[in-house]
């Protein structure tokens, strides 16, 4: 990776087999719970605990990652944060009876609550500003896919070996991380000091406990008024924690930011498809082994045409967002989802494999489909200063929502007597399943009418962005490199070589066919691909331009930069990172202001240059560079001949310049009318 030091890349390295080893562990268990069941004697609203535990855990850690990044270096935390995973995944893996499985569980995640947030930030600092877009498009695109193998590795691990063996294997996986941690990482950033208040994580972790064993036990519970009594005191403690957070100066969790609108509609969608979409990665396999009679093996393979397609389709939704806005992909999506989770609900209790697999994956991939826009959106509807604080709260509404979602769904599986009352066997275990996807159906059709309702695109201003895209063929005149060029000049003002004949036949008619090399500036300003973007900014102020392309030795254009790319390096950008296996949004504060200002000007300029150049040919009609100005929002596009050098310039101002210069010469104004 340029710009990276091979010691920050093997660090880099050593972090991100323990954040995908995390990743892995969050969605490879689903497989093995019907397995846990029979092997421990336990019920299914018990054994949804190993997936709702989790999550809830994680939903507490969270928020207080950023605190423990301020007061523990990087190198302990991470290796303290495997340590207790590697313990857990023993303990698991050796577990002898439900608790300790229980306890392993909450150990890891623990662990993945405390580091992947610290991870994202400690990437983001090692990796220059220039780079990290696409560094982290990568490592997203990396994290986004490797759930997807999970279930289906773990069903082939738990059908041939067992699930002891398949805590064995993470215990083994995490002390090789461990030991690559000890001997390559190193401390990296300073974080600024984060004050905890004692008692909000404390009223978080009684009053969402209270409230998830309530209503987890709601199907089984011979105690009815204690089951009522917890949820009541559930929710009691997190009004007081709500409470709680709006008082505080500095809040673990910044609730009132929920007030805006936009923001909590966002939130509360993809809450409830949260919901939906752990809980059924539950429900599933309960159905495939529990009613159908196939293996672990079986339902890992049959769930992992959803999750890949499903990690792909959300990773295309949010590239398509800037161009086609939420709207266009939150409809479709939406609609992909409820049809899935009907289908879920129409299947019968003998269905073929094939069509189990399709809705499940419709399912998923309207799920997928929809969250990536819908945050995006909520976020942008933020002021920069508060998005930080949003992702505290998505974090922790998602992890709650995943945790609660399991947790109804599978208490829905143990209340089959509802819509059947004479079933036994495997025809009562279908009906609570039946009677869970009917729950996942109903939940998705009310995220769907709020998205209709709701969900709209902001007017969009308009674009500053400069030119940027493929180099154009075109004939065009000989011109000549100003002497020295190539060898110390890197910097160049007018001009290239050319008289301005054409011009001025351009404009005796307004209706003469007027092609680019009518109207293009002869004489434009560029830089050599060699040069500094100290060299860059100077030139840009002396000559009032607002971009220049880059040319290389033969004055063939490799990039273009502009006035909106350096106020754009300058610019605070306080980096968010979405891992979708986990919906966790690590956030970064950026640099002061003097630090990114020294950092850009030594930079080269193709550092931050559009390297896909839109351009123009030089004999291109001017009507057709007109068009692509206007539909790509650009000001000005280098102007090519066949081989790609450079023979001008053109932008708005020259053809509004071209334009008035027609108007006022002899016979114009006879034209125009």
């Amino acid at each position: 990776m340029q710009g990276v030091k091979k010691n920050d890349l093997v660090m880099i390295a050593v972090m991100l087999s323990g954040t995908l080893l995390a990743v892995l562990n969050m969605t490879f268990l689903s497989p093995a719970l019907p397995t846990i069941m029979a092997d421990m004697g336990v019920t299914q609203t018990t054994v949804q605990w190993l997936t709702s535990g989790y999550s809830l855990t994680e939903a507490v850690v969270i928020p207080l990652s950023a605190f423990l990044m301020s007061r523990i270096p990087t190198r302990k935390l991470f290796i303290g944060g495997f340590t207790v995973f590697a313990l857990g995944s023993l303990m698991a893996a050796l577990s002898p009876s439900f608790p300790f499985l229980l306890a392993g569980r909450i150990m890891q995640a623990m662990c993945t609550g405390a580091i992947m947030p610290m991870v994202f930030s400690v990437i983001l600092m090692i990796i220059p500003r220039e780079r990290r877009g696409s560094a982290m498009g990568v490592i997203g695109l990396v994290i986004g896919f490797a759930p997807a193998i999970g279930p289906s590795l773990s069903g082939v691990i738990v059908d041939v070996l067992g699930w002891h063996d398949l805590f064995g294997i993470v215990t083994a996986l995490s002390v090789v991380v461990l030991v690559l941690a000890l001997v390559f990482l190193r401390d990296f950033g300073a974080f600024k000091p984060v004050r905890l208040d004692p008692a909000s994580p404390l009223l978080s972790s009684v009053g969402l406990l209270c409230l998830l064993y309530g209503l987890s036990t709601f199907s089984s519970t011979t105690n009815m008024a204690l089951t009522v009594g917890l949820i009541v005191i559930g929710l009691v403690v997190l009004a007081l924690f709500v409470r709680r957070q709006l008082a505080l100066e500095e809040p673990m969790l910044r609730v009132g930011i929920l007030r805006n609108g936009t923001y909590a509609t966002a939130v509360v969608v993809i809450a409830l498809v949260q919901m939906a979409l752990v809980g059924t990665e539950v429900v599933t396999p309960l159905f495939i082994q529990g009613v159908r009679g196939y293996g672990a093996t079986t339902s890992g393979l049959l769930m992992l045409p959803g999750a890949v397609i499903g990690a792909a389709t959300g990773f295309m939704a949010g590239r398509l967002f800037d161009r086609v806005g939420v709207r266009k992909l939150a409809i479709p999506g939406g609609l992909l989802m409820v049809a899935g989770a009907v289908g879920m609900a129409l299947l019968g209790v003998h269905e073929s494999l094939v069509l189990v697999c399709l809705t499940f994956t419709v399912l998923s991939v309207g799920l997928q489909f929809i969250i990536t826009p819908l945050n995006t959106w909520g976020v942008n509807s933020l002021a920069n200063q508060d998005i930080p604080h949003a992702q505290g709260v998505s974090n922790t509404t998602n992890q709650v929502a995943g945790s609660f979602g399991t947790a109804i769904l599978v208490s829905l599986t143990a209340m089959g007597w509802v819509i059947d009352p004479g079933a036994t066997g495997t025809d009562a275990v279908f009906a609570g399943i039946h009677l869970a996807y009917c729950a996942t159906a109903a939940l998705l059709m009310v995220a769907f009418v709020i998205v209709l309702v709701r969900v709209r695109d902001r007017r969009k201003a308009k674009a500053t962005a400069e030119a940027g895209g493929t180099p154009a063929t075109a004939g065009g005149a000989d011109l000549a490199a100003p002497e020295g060029f190539g060898t110390t000049t890197l910097v160049h003002v007018g001009s290239i070589a050319g008289d301005r004949a054409a011009a001025a036949h351009a404009a005796t008619d307004l209706a003469s066919d007027w092609t680019v090399a009518d109207v293009m500036n002869r004489d434009p300003h560029y830089v050599s691909e060699r040069a500094s973007m100290a060299d860059v900014v100077r030139l840009m102020a002396r000559t009032d331009t607002s971009g220049v392309p880059v040319v290389d030795d033969g004055l063939r254009v490799v990039g273009f930069v502009s006035d909106g790319d350096v106020a754009n390096y300058l610019g605070r950008h306080d980096m968010a990172v979405f891992d979708r296996a986990h919906n966790i949004y690590a956030t970064i504060d950026d640099p002061e202001a003097t630090e990114r200002l020294s950092s850009l000007v030594a930079l080269n300029v193709m550092a931050i240059a559009t390297r896909e150049v839109v351009s123009a040919r030089v004999d291109e009609p001017l009507d057709k560079a007109c068009s692509t100005l206007a539909e790509r929002r650009i000001k000005k596009l280098p102007v090519v001949r066949e081989d790609g050098r450079l023979v001008g310039t053109l932008s708005r101002r020259n053809v509004m310049h071209a334009i008035c210069e027609a108007i006022d010469a002899p016979g114009g104004q006879a034209a125009q009318a």
